[in-house]
């Protein structure tokens, strides 16, 4: 296969400065620093001389990078390291925490099928806009839960690495190994601002994507964790079982849900519409993809879809094409506000680079990057244990709209 030419459309709908006049020697931040003058800081035997202009092209500025390096570093070299470090930092250079490089075995671990079975901890974690990694939800009876894991801590480490300047899926690729094996997850615990370690034992994790129940007035409950492979089929068995125990009307719950596969918010997106536009993305040159439904719609009695600040990505695309067709009223805060589309290239040594190439539209046009989606009603979370106000408000609005249908 010519490597050079693949590519991969993911769905996947992350200084201290001083200023020294005189002293040559000074104490910063707990480091020891010997600050010698321009002209004293060459060896002639071993190091480049200056050049006669200060603009150097990056090759000149990386041999006289290596120069000093050779000439006078005192500790071993690791170059190929190196170059994977200038590498992704040129890559960070983007500005964008979604844009990242990856060596070939980062890229071999991050492409592996989203197929809702893994060897990992049992967690489910998002990227915020500034680039951290949270999680957002930790599944029961799993290796996380067992341990102490909790919704809302932030992961900062994993094996004593930390994880500042990786995006979510090298995140993940470091906490998913050998079945049986051990990893150390650090987290930071902002409610108790504490900073724990956790060693979690990586097991077989078979993910539900889908949850559900009757609640009362014959309205269904659905929530959907995430957007996998297996999730199509799981929605269609959860809203044939509540059509059979007669629901009259679905609240559809995409709360903390950070996206996932494109191709399965489309198929998702299809049980609920009739033949319309689910969305479309443009790229850089203004060229339009559109994702369309088809007529054959699944379920087409009321709806009402719960959302949140961590609704991100494909959990938006449902959402803000549900809301845009008038299928479903949203209730809830308002959404993560990711409007792009990455895609992953392989280069011809087999390393890679993850891209923000599209920028992604409800059907309406609305660009959601940066902003979210607007609610229809909004009700803020309440820390309750007894009480989620939120699913109490999705209610009254179904049950208004299943009165009026009935009508």
């Amino acid at each position: 296969m010519n490597k050079k030419n693949r590519n991969f459309q993911n769905g996947l709908l992350v200084g201290i400065s001083a200023t020294v006049v005189v002293m040559a020697v000074v104490f910063l931040a707990g480091a020891f620093f010997l600050i010698p003058k321009l002209s004293e800081s060459r060896n002639a035997e071993s190091l480049p001389a200056p050049e006669t202009s200060a603009a150097l092209t990056l090759e000149q500025k990386l041999q006289e990078i290596d120069a000093y390096i050779d000439g006078t570093y005192i500790f071993d070299v690791d170059k190929e390291q190196m170059i994977n470090g200038l590498l992704a930092g040129y890559v960070d250079g983007l500005g964008d925490p979604y844009s990242v490089y990856y060596t070939e075995q980062e890229l071999e671990e991050v492409l592996q099928s989203a197929n809702g079975t893994y060897y990992g901890i049992g967690i489910l974690a998002g990227q915020m806009q500034e680039g951290q990694i949270k999680i957002v939800n930790v599944f029961s009876n799993s290796p996380a839960q067992e341990v102490g894991m909790q919704k809302d801590d932030w992961i900062v480490g994993v094996n004593g690495t930390s994880t500042d300047g990786m995006d979510l899926s090298q995140v993940v690729a470091q906490i998913k190994g050998a079945e049986g094996s051990d990893v150390t997850v650090q987290i930071y615990r902002e409610r108790t601002r504490e900073t724990l370690d956790f060693v979690v034992e990586r097991r077989e994790v078979s993910v539900d994507t889908v949850e559900y129940r009757m609640l009362e007035d014959g309205i269904g409950y659905l929530y959907l964790m995430q957007f996998d492979d297996v999730s199509l089929e799981q929605m269609k068995n959860a809203l044939a079982d509540l059509t059979s125990q007669g629901m009259k009307g679905l609240i559809l719950d995409l709360r903390d849900n950070p996206g996932g596969l494109l191709t399965s918010v489309v198929d998702i997106a299809d049980l609920f519409l009739p033949e319309c536009n689910i969305f479309y993305m443009e790229d850089k040159a203004g060229n339009r993809v559109d994702y369309d439904s088809t007529a054959e719609q699944y379920y087409t009695g009321p709806m009402t879809v719960l959302v949140n600040e961590n609704s991100a990505s494909a959990a938006e695309v449902l959402s803000g094409t549900l809301k845009d067709h008038q299928r479903a009223k949203l209730v809830g805060t308002t959404t993560f506000g990711k409007g792009i589309v990455q895609t992953f290239y392989e280069l011809s040594d087999g390393s890679g680079i993850k891209l923000t190439t599209a920028h992604y539209f409800t059907p309406n046009g609305t660009d959601i990057h940066g902003t979210g989606i607007k609610l229809d009603v909004e009700v803020k979370w309440i820390e309750d244990g007894e009480r989620d106000v939120q699913l109490e408000k999705a209610q009254e609005v179904l049950r208004q709209e299943v009165g009026q249908q009935m009508e």
